[in-house]
């Protein structure tokens, strides 16, 4: 095993820290794959369900056409008796954790008397129609299907509709199949891909448009949601995971490596950084990955050390580098929580891995990925409503108004806007 060693200083500058460890964000997707994701989109709006028979075909390698796009009554009912046996409670216990975090999102519409009585205010509603992209094909994610259906129904969602990639034989998996059951989504279809984002965001024969579309993908899916961005609205762009741990040295070494080894698994493309002040852990966090970790883990992902002086130069490294999850490994958490600036989800202490917001805590798992924590959000309830502005003014707040409309609106040229008012003097 190999991993990038270096040592930074506050001094060097956030850019220098990112540049040296290749941790500049993943970007924008190769052209030749936004160029094929643009040809994908055209099929899909041209020729509609045999546009996604087609395209599975070629992708997948998955015939549906017997199947069908829509995954029926039958298959949905006989995912049940198919399920991993412990399964079913740990899917209810996640579920409940789940929504139980997200109901504390929920935001209300609101009014207040502003200038002269005039009242003002906000509608908060929630979105008619919503698509959830679930990873799938050859792996399965019905902790995906949790974090994405969940806060869509917390926030008042009517109509859900799930695109899941077939397995080989074009079924698609029990466990995901299961988790839609259990929360009574009833639209699922057997598509995968940027076919999958085309059909949600045009529509086809057998697929209704979406509102908007939500979920992580692989850079196709990506590039098919930047692509559609306008036509329907997205979550995020969401690019490889990343892990960056920040731990003193009398942290455990076996606990930082199996949390750095956790994330790897999430494949190709994936960055982990240890940030830490001691040489003496750097070694024996990369003594455990050396032995416990598969070379193919490492082939195409960033394994990083960074050497800080000390832990506030460390969480400067950490707000730098503005991760996708960012784990603290210290006795004392509370000052350094407060100084967190840049983090997709933050894991406070030993006892806290990723895995639990992975899962089972509560927390959801589709975070902002490749820096865009330095604005941007986890997804929640707030994704799935949309607000509306209120006025509703009264003549004598229009006379105490007038003239800053008017005079405004004369300097902008744009004078109109300043007669609309004046046709209210009466």
């Amino acid at each position: 095993m190999s991993w990038k060693k270096v040592e930074w200083s506050s001094r060097q500058g956030a850019d220098e820290l990112r540049n040296s460890l290749g941790w500049s964000g993943w970007g924008l997707e190769a052209e030749e794959t936004r160029e094929e994701v643009r040809s994908i989109i055209e099929e899909v709006r041209s020729k509609g369900d045999r546009a996604l028979v087609e395209l599975t075909r070629r992708y997948d390698g998955v015939d549906i056409s017997s199947l069908g796009i829509r995954v029926g009554e039958e298959e949905m009912a006989a995912a049940e008796g198919k399920v991993a046996e412990g399964f079913p409670d740990a899917l209810r216990q996640a579920a409940r954790n789940i929504q139980n975090f997200h109901r504390h999102q929920v935001v209300e519409s609101f009014f207040f008397d502003g200038e002269e009585g005039m009242r003002l205010g906000q509608l908060i509603r929630p979105l008619e129609r919503v698509g959830c992209y679930i990873p799938g094909g050859r792996a399965s994610y019905p902790s995906t299907v949790l974090m994405t259906v969940i806060p869509a129904r917390v926030a008042g969602v009517r109509e859900i509709a799930v695109c899941v990639p077939p397995r080989p034989d074009g079924r698609v998996d029990p466990h995901t199949l299961y988790a839609l059951s259990y929360l009574k989504v009833k639209e699922v279809y057997r598509v995968g891909g940027a076919q999958a984002v085309a059909a949600l965001a045009l529509g086809t024969e057998t697929v209704k448009p979406v509102d908007k579309i939500v979920g992580p993908g692989n850079a196709y899916v990506t590039a098919a949601k930047r692509e559609l961005f306008g036509v329907v609205g997205i979550d995020m762009l969401a690019g490889p995971s990343e892990l960056v741990v920040l731990a003193e040295g009398n942290a455990d070494p076996d606990r930082v490596a199996y949390d750095l080894l956790a994330q790897l698994e999430h494949g190709p493309g994936t960055k982990v950084c240890l940030v830490t002040p001691s040489e003496e852990l750097a070694s024996a966090v990369e003594r455990v990955l050396s032995r416990e970790a598969r070379p193919e883990a490492f082939s195409s992902s960033l394994v990083a050390c960074v050497l800080v002086s000390d832990l506030e130069e460390g969480l400067q490294a950490a707000n730098a580098l503005a991760p996708e999850h960012f784990t603290i490994f210290a006795e004392e958490v509370a000052d350094i929580t407060s100084k967190v600036k840049n983090a997709g989800a933050v894991f406070l202490g030993a006892d806290s891995p990723v895995a639990l917001g992975d899962y089972a805590a509560g927390t959801n798992h589709v975070l902002p990925t490749g820096g865009t924590a330095r604005f941007a959000s986890p997804l929640g309830v707030y994704d799935f409503v949309k607000r509306t502005n209120v006025i509703y003014s009264n003549p004598r707040a229009n006379r105490k108004l007038m003239g800053a409309v008017v005079e405004l609106s004369r300097v902008e040229g744009l004078p109109w806007h300043g007669e609309s008012m004046r046709k209210r003097q009466a």
